[in-house]
């Protein structure tokens, strides 16, 4: 009995000890899951191109690079007392890791569902084309035939049920693949002598981006907010954890100075092509590992000649759409209402404010009080300056135009001038319960010869007018308010003989 019990003791001992065991290769295994890929710090994003910066492992002879990359791609970023002794590439099929063996063994279950279609098509057309003429009894026959009629009937079923199996696998296929769009690696072997960190630049292709504006103006607050947000799927097969992404708002450039100067001689028959020098790299944004997943963040940088968004500890799953968040900005901002008299005269509901950050051009999503008002293409953006958004038609301004004028008066006698004249009258009036401000744009033809006059006759005084013939009469109208506002113009001119 007391065998027994230490028996059961021990047994006991062991399976808390297997347990711990246990525990401890579980968080081993968490831990180099959470490490995974720690050697990429960060992604250098462009509008037309993107880049990796690595941190290379010194304690190491090679490294695994993401992607097929070019040996004239590779730019290393290092201390002035590090030498490179030498350094190679070589283009290596990805084998033997996780997500090849699941995508084969899903592969050959397709095949093999595939392959089961086939012969049970084929059993079908045997049994379709068996004859049952020369079966004499009755019964027989019946028999017979009951059973290749059950026997088809169970074959089309399985081939129904194997079709919606194929369709579940393409598709778990389909997810698998996006994780990882390259069938190759770079294997990346060197030898620096080094006591300080060294980085590697190169370009990455698996990486579709999609960058989008969300702008909200809030009306009571009279306060714009702006959003800039990129959504990036990433299908190099390695989840990018707590990696820092910089955001270029424009597109990467290989000529970073002017063309050389070349003097220009009558009697110079060959000429000198210019040469231009390419960028001799991207500056990785150098940062410690880390250890943890941490809360993201994000800022705003400028040198001394471009700025950048920089968004910090960040994951980028494989295979899956990532929104990262690179700003959120408020900015006092006046509000009102455009009327587009030369065009369709609409009371556009516009918003006027200077940002302190310089953005990019780029879609964006408009909201007006929390309400979506649509998709635009916003202008560039730009630093201190005033810039205006529009967000759709205010339905509450009832806006009449009438041409009220319309006059055109022919040469007579010794005078050999045409005189044109166009005036119409305006009906604007307010039906919202909000005073508004009123911005009436008009069109004035704008004369290139001197022979060619051309005066405003209209009874409404404007408020200012530019050198492109464009005009202005701003005022205010309170709710249930109406105002007249008269605009013409007569053009003066020499007849054609």
């Amino acid at each position: 009995m007391k065998r027994s019990l230490k028996s059961s003791s021990l047994l006991l001992q062991i399976i808390k000890i297997g347990d711990k065991m246990k525990l401890i290769t579980f968080l081993l295994f968490s831990v180099a899951c959470v490490f995974a890929n720690a050697n990429i710090k960060s992604l250098d994003i462009y509008l037309n191109k993107s880049f990796i910066n690595q941190n290379l492992d010194l304690s190491k002879k090679s490294e695994k690079l993401l992607g097929e990359v070019r040996l004239e791609d590779l730019k290393f970023t290092l201390d002035e007392s590090c030498k490179i002794n030498s350094f190679n590439i070589e283009t290596k099929n990805y084998e033997n890791d996780q997500l090849s063996e699941d995508i084969e063994k899903l592969s050959q279950k397709i095949n093999f569902e595939e392959n089961q279609i086939k012969a049970l098509k084929s059993e079908i057309s045997f049994l379709e084309k068996n004859n049952l003429s020369n079966i004499e009894k009755v019964s027989m026959l019946q028999k017979s035939s009951a059973f290749v009629k059950k026997q088809i009937l169970e074959d089309y079923n399985e081939i129904y049920n194997l079709n919606n199996q194929i369709k579940k696998d393409k598709q778990a296929l389909d997810k698998l693949t996006q994780k990882r769009s390259n069938t190759k690696y770079t294997k990346l072997d060197y030898d620096i002598n080094c006591k300080k960190p060294v980085f590697i630049t190169y370009p990455i292709y698996a990486l579709q981006k999609k960058s989008l504006y969300e702008v909200s103006y809030d009306s009571k607050k009279e306060e714009v907010e702006l959003k800039n947000l990129l959504y990036i799927t990433q299908s190099s097969g390695e989840d990018l954890k707590n990696i820092v992404i910089n955001l270029y708002t424009y597109n990467y450039i290989n000529q970073i100075k002017p063309n050389p100067f070349i003097p220009e001689y009558l009697d110079f028959t060959e000429k000198h092509d210019a040469v231009t020098e390419s960028a001799n790299g991207i500056k990785p944004m150098l940062m410690k590992a880390t250890r943890v997943l941490k809360t993201p963040a994000y800022d705003y940088y400028e040198d001394t000649t471009k700025s950048f968004f920089k968004a910090s500890n960040i994951t980028l799953s494989r295979g899956k759409e990532n929104k990262v968040l690179f700003a959120k900005d408020s900015y006092k901002a006046s509000k009102s209402l455009e009327i587009d008299g030369y065009s369709m005269s609409q009371a556009f509901y516009k918003v006027d404010f200077k940002s302190k950050k310089l953005y990019g051009i780029t879609s964006a999503n408009l909201y007006l009080d929390g309400t979506y008002i649509g998709k635009t293409t916003l202008k560039e953006i730009q630093k201190n300056k005033e810039s205006s958004i529009y967000f759709g038609a205010n339905r509450f301004i009832d806006i009449k135009k009438e041409l009220v004028k319309d006059m055109k008066e022919e040469p007579f006698f010794s005078i050999n001038k045409t005189k044109t004249q166009k005036i119409w009258n305006y009906e604007i009036k307010n039906s919202s319960k909000q005073t508004q401000k009123i911005v009436l744009l008009e069109r004035v033809p704008v004369s290139k010869h001197e022979d060619i006059k051309v005066k405003l006759i209209g009874e409404s005084k404007e408020s200012k007018m530019e050198k492109n013939g464009k005009i202005y009469f701003e005022f205010d109208l309170n709710p249930n308010e109406s105002k007249t506002v008269n605009f013409g113009y007569e053009i003066e001119k020499p007849t054609k003989k």
